[in-house]
C-alpha cells in the first residue's frame, strides 16, 4: 500500500495533541468503547489518522464531527489541526 506522502499519527495521540480529549488514556478508552469513529467506522486507538480524515467523537452530552486539516507534531494551543463540521447536543432526561 502506498503512503502518498501524507504523514500519519495514532488516533489516540491525535485526539490528545489536538486537544479534543484531555488525556491519551481517556482517548484510548473512548476508542476502545466505540465512542470514536474514523471515516465512519469505529476505530481502535492505534489506527492511523491522516490529513483529510473525518473523526466523530461522542462525548457524554454532545457529538462532534471534525475534519483533520493537519497532523500536529506537538500539543499546543494555537494549532488549527481540525475543522468542526458538525456539533450536536445530546439531550438526556437523566441530567
Amino acid at each position: 500500500m502506498e503512503n502518498s506522502g501524507k504523514v500519519g499519527l495514532r488516533l489516540d495521540l491525535f485526539l490528545k495533541r489536538s486537544r479534543l480529549v484531555k488525556r491519551r488514556p481517556l482517548a484510548a478508552t473512548l476508542c476502545d468503547n466505540g465512542f470514536v469513529s474514523l471515516n465512519g467506522r469505529p476505530s481502535p486507538p492505534g489506527k492511523t489518522v491522516r490529513e483529510g480524515d473525518r473523526i466523530e467523537i461522542t462525548y457524554a452530552r454532545k457529538k462532534v464531527l471534525v475534519e483533520v486539516l493537519q497532523v500536529p507534531e506537538t500539543t499546543g494551543k494555537d494549532q488549527e489541526c481540525y475543522r468542526i463540521i458538525r456539533e450536536e447536543i445530546i439531550k438526556d432526561d437523566l441530567f
